[in-house]
């Protein structure tokens, strides 16, 4: 292992894009200029500072440690800055920690990358936690494969210990809203629309070429938005490493799918705004009707979404489940065409969705 040099806490203004933004930044256990590493692993974190702790203690573990870890701290307002600055005093890993104004995972990860000097990126949320292996294996991927357009796509699995994993979930994360996984088991190829940035990694020159688009309207889209580009302009071939195994800890209910979901319907349609068929949508005319009354009638929709979730109960997924999620997505997609209608309307304080 190389000898790590620990560093004072410093202030930065640094200018990113066309925009001054505050840091703090903390060299920590990093090797300095003198030492390279063929991997940095990118963590953009926003008030998960429990979850990061356990995502830290992971990586640590890892079989292959000849990387580097570049957290980015995207405004907490919870305890992640203290619990850093004491974790970069003992912390085996070469580490940096930054921090910038609440600006969204896209901005994060392309500061990231900007900084980084590793051939290659490796990118994870503050809630995943990699199995022993998985650096290695991302690693010998590229290694292999040193071609720009390849890019490991690991396995995301649920963890089994920090939550209580119900069948709406399990579904979330294999067929639903979340990740695809459970096609890719099944032996599809993976393509752009797989791109998920809690288990992915790359050629860092390619991302510096085709950065994260910083506009979408919430954490969601700015992901499968880049491989999009990616393959449009450059070209594109995904790798799954199922064995490349990462647990996520993503604790979620169906209400909060619900909320969750409308802001996924925001950003696709800015998506759809930047790539018109690539997404194409095909709603059942039905539906579409009933889904737009029942958008004049809140309290009538809040019963639904109720009946809903208590049917989870009985059977998951359900028509009335999917029915529901679909109605939020598609308020979602028409609340951003208003909005775009509509300029002055004010979006949001950006929060992280949890890693995708």
């Amino acid at each position: 292992m190389p000898q790590h040099h620990p560093q004072q806490l410093k202030w930065k203004k640094l200018l990113h894009g066309r925009r001054w933004v505050c840091l703090i930044v903390e060299a920590g256990n990093f090797g300095g200029s003198a030492v390279s590493y063929p991997l940095a692993v990118v963590v953009p974190t926003y008030n998960r500072c429990d979850a990061l702790k356990q995502c830290m203690k992971h990586l640590e573990e890892q079989a292959r440690k000849d990387f580097e870890v570049v957290i980015v701290d995207d405004g907490s307002t919870d305890s992640t800055e203290v619990w850093v600055s004491d974790y970069l005093k003992r912390t085996p890993l070469a580490l940096r920690y930054f921090r910038q104004e609440n600006s969204g995972p896209a901005r994060a990860r392309n500061f990231a990358i900007s900084v980084i000097e590793a051939p290659i990126a490796l990118l994870i949320g503050d809630d995943i936690f990699p199995a022993p292996q998985f650096t290695a294996l991302h690693m010998q991927l590229h290694e292999q494969r040193p071609e720009a357009s390849v890019v490991g796509l690991g396995l995301t699995v649920l963890d089994e210990e920090g939550q209580q994993i119900t069948p709406f979930m399990r579904w979330e994360g294999t067929r639903g809203a979340q990740f695809l996984y459970g096609e890719l088991i099944a032996g599809i190829k993976p393509d752009w629309k797989h791109f998920y940035t809690s288990n992915l990694s790359l050629k860092t020159s390619l991302l510096r070429i085709f950065p994260f688009d910083e506009s979408f309207p919430y954490a969601a889209m700015e992901d499968i938005e880049a491989a999009c580009r990616i393959e449009a302009e450059h070209g594109l071939e995904m790798v799954f490493l199922p064995d490349a195994v990462a647990r996520h800890l993503h604790p979620m209910n169906f209400v909060g799918a619900c909320r969750r979901i409308e802001k996924v319907g925001e950003s696709t349609a800015y998506f759809d705004k930047l790539w018109p068929g690539r997404l194409p949508r095909k709603p059942h005319p039905m539906a579409v009707r009933l889904s737009s009354m029942l958008t004049r009638m809140p309290l009538v929709m809040r019963i639904v979404e109720a009946t809903a979730n208590q049917s989870l109960k009985i059977a998951c997924p359900n028509r009335l489940m999917r029915f529901v999620l679909s109605h939020y997505y598609d308020r979602g997609y028409e609340r951003y065409i208003c909005r775009t209608n509509n300029p002055q309307r004010p979006v949001e304080h950006i929060e992280h969705r949890s890693a995708n």
